[in-house]
This record gives C-alpha cells, structure tokens and sequence, in this order.
C-alpha cells in the first residue's frame, strides 16, 4: 500500500532542495500526487470504482501516473500514449530493416 503522505513529502524535500520555497513546494507535491492514478485507487476516488493499483495498468482512462476519465488516452492526448505511439512506430521500423 502507498503511503501518500510520505509520497508527499519526499516531492517537497526534492523541490525544496532544488530551490522551490517551502510553501509552494507543499503546494505543488500535494496537488502533484493527488493527481496521480495510484493515489485515486488507494484513497477510494477512482473515478470507475477501482480499488487497486494494477487497475491503473490496465485502464483505458489513464495510466498510473494519470487519469483522465472520461477521456481515452487516446482522447486526452495523453503523454505517455505518445510515448507508446513513437515506441510502437520504432519497434515497427525496426522489425522491417
């Protein structure tokens, strides 16, 4: 199980360290890992009712570090969709030389 504020404070002491002041450090890690997926399963406000992390594997509406319901990752434009795109047309390329 995540320990959210543990998760929280880790991503302030790292903003913190690299120059961010205190309070908007605080701010800024504890919207950041409200947002994750893994942090919805975990706290009940999944949006689909999931309650474990591996949902956030194989959800169509985000990835563990997203949700975007009720947007697909295709829908949502999403980063790491992108990401599988470009490594999807490189496998692709690679497998035709």
């Amino acid at each position: 199980m995540i320990n959210v504020v543990e998760m929280k404070k880790e991503l302030a002491d790292k903003l913190i360290e690299s120059g961010v002041p205190e309070d908007e450090a605080n701010q800024v890690a504890s919207k950041e890992v409200d947002s994750l997926g893994i942090t919805k399963t975990s706290t009940g406000q999944c949006p689909l009712g999931h309650a474990s992390s591996m949902a956030c594997m194989f959800c169509q509406y985000g990835h563990m570090t997203d949700c975007h319901y009720p947007l697909t990752c295709e829908q949502a434009n999403c980063s790491h969709c992108q990401s599988e795109i470009i490594d999807a047309g490189e496998y692709a390329g690679f497998l035709e030389e």
